[in-house]
Formats: C-alpha cells, structure tokens, sequence
C-alpha cells in the first residue's frame, strides 16, 4: 500500500472515529434538546475543533510510525539513507494532484447534494437541528467517499 494510501486510511479511520464519537454523544443523556439549535451549534463547534486537533496530532504521530516502520524496514541503511525514503515517498507528483482533484470533486458533490437533501428537510418542516445534521452527515459521508475514491486511485491507478 502506498504512503498516500496508508494516510488516507489513518485520515479516515480518524473520520470514522469522530463520528461515532459525536453520534454517541447525541443520542445520549448528555445531548441538548432537541429544538436548542444555539446547544446544538455550540456542540458542533466543539466537535469540530476536537477533529481538527485530533487529526493533526494523529497525522504527527502517522508520519513518525511511517518513518521509524521505513528505519525498521531499511535496517542496514544509515540514518541519511532513511530520511532520503521517507522524503522521496511523500513527494507528491501530477498523478497525485490528480486523484486529489478527482477525490475533492466527489466530496464537495456529496457535501452539495447534503446541503440540498437540509434544504428539503426544511421545506418539509422538519427541524433545524435535523437540517444541520444531514449536512453534518453529509460532510462525514463525502469525505469517506472521496478518501475510498482517493485510495482506489492510488492502489489501482487513474
């Protein structure tokens, strides 16, 4: 499995992660009220940033694994031999920016078609927080999506 394979499997294992950690907090005892949108927003929020840290301090440790698992691998190579590895697979080349554009661009139609899927829901009278959270669903769906896309670009090609 490539490099860029093996972060978009730690990317959204994470992802995966984050969701069932949120999906557990709102159907617990512990969530807002059903109609408190400003509890809601704020519980997003909070979520969002615990994601944010979350996700760099994995991909830190990510790129650590990767480097030590390359020392492991190569151990008859000096120290300067390792670091030219590891430099050398995360170079990102045209093939990837290309995956990357063809991955981005499924994501943001999932996010899309989410962002009309609340709309409907509002048009229906459904809840605000129940429009939120298909577009929440919707971003979580998308990025699994394209990180699928992304690692079927990579291992099986363009």
């Amino acid at each position: 499995m490539s490099y860029n394979s093996k972060k978009t499997v730690v990317s959204m294992a994470t992802g995966i992660l984050l969701a069932v950690i949120y999906i557990i907090y709102a159907l617990g005892d512990r969530a807002p009220a059903p109609d408190d949108v400003k509890a809601w927003a704020v519980a997003m929020l909070i979520f969002i940033g615990i994601g944010v840290t979350a996700m760099i301090v994995i991909m830190v440790l990510f790129h650590i694994a990767f480097a030590i698992g390359i020392a492991v691998k190569e151990n008859d190579c000096d120290d300067k031999e390792v670091e030219r590895i590891v430099k050398s697979s995360m170079v990102e080349d045209e093939r990837d920016k290309l995956i990357e554009r063809k991955s981005t661009h499924i994501e943001h139609t999932f996010v899309g078609m989410g962002l009309i899927a609340a709309l409907i829901a509002l048009a229906c009278a459904m809840s605000i927080v129940a429009a939120v959270h298909i577009m929440l669903g919707a971003t979580i769906g998308g990025m699994l999506i394209g990180g699928c896309q992304n690692i079927y670009y990579h291992e099986r090609g363009v």
